[in-house]
């Protein structure tokens, strides 16, 4: 299953597309009777391109996710925080021995943030390498040598380094913590993610208050060209990936919603 999601998140990818769209011509484009059907998927790959270029694309894909869970202020009392995986890059931090964050560096940032906000609160990480058939330590190794570089004890937080998707990382948090009706629990998350993270957290009856960060788009933005077609690529495959992923999970039992709300 972790491999089929993986296959569908790459097909979702427009960059991934138009490169097959132009393979794809070429080599129908060797054979003369099949050089109309080579012409009409260049001309496919064409108006992916401008699509991508003149239609905010991103934007209509990433504000409802983003906007679904407004920020809430925080709690008095809080009994415990959880980041979920995401924003590491285990393979960087092995290589250069540092701690390699990726674009959603603001989960780490903000769940240090909280741990000093709340001292006493339980502390959870859950993630592990999320990447089958690769030799890639677990997220929680960089978590670790994050914390100790900003001067804090990472013994304080649990760690959960087994988990391979959004599923795993609730369930086997909720197995690890086995949570007591009352408790108020904050969960660390992208705002994109936040709909399909807490739709798992209600399907295990598990009430917590997400801390929506990391944005990608503006809530209200000026729509103008991508004129940078990588970053807008990025952005459109996160959107697509999002969606893709809340009806899988829908199908699939793990939320009971197709678009969690408040």
């Amino acid at each position: 299953m972790q491999i089929v999601a993986r296959i569908v998140d790459l097909l979702l990818d427009p960059a991934n597309l138009l490169g097959l769209l132009v393979v794809a011509a070429a080599l129908l484009s060797l054979r003369a009777r099949w050089r109309a059907a080579a012409r009409r998927l260049t001309w496919l790959a064409a108006l992916l391109v401008v699509a991508c270029v003149l239609l905010p694309l991103d934007v209509w894909l990433l504000r409802p996710l983003e906007q679904r869970f407004p920020a809430a202020a925080p709690p008095p009392r809080v009994d415990g925080v959880i980041m979920l995986g995401g924003a590491q890059r285990p393979r960087a931090t092995q290589a250069y021995g540092r701690a390699a964050l990726n674009g959603h560096a603001e989960r780490m940032t903000t769940f240090l943030q909280l741990a000093r906000q709340y001292p006493g609160a339980k502390l959870v990480f859950s993630g592990g390498a999320g990447d089958p058939g690769r030799d890639t330590p677990p997220e929680s190794d960089t978590v670790r040598l994050f914390l100790r570089e900003q001067g804090f004890d990472d013994g304080r937080v649990l760690y959960e380094s087994e988990s391979r998707n959004t599923w795993e990382n609730v369930v086997n948090t909720e197995k690890l913590l086995k949570p007591r009706q009352g408790e108020v629990w904050l969960v660390v998350a992208s705002a994109a993610d936040v709909p399909r993270t807490v739709g798992v957290f209600r399907r295990l009856g598990w009430a917590v208050t997400p801390v929506p960060v990391a944005y990608a788009v503006l809530p209200d933005p000026q729509w103008q060209p991508a004129l940078a077609l990588t970053p807008a690529f990025a952005r459109i495959r996160y959107g697509l990936h999002e969606w893709a992923g809340l009806v899988s999970y829908y199908v699939l039992g793990r939320i009971e919603t197709l678009f969690p709300a408040p």
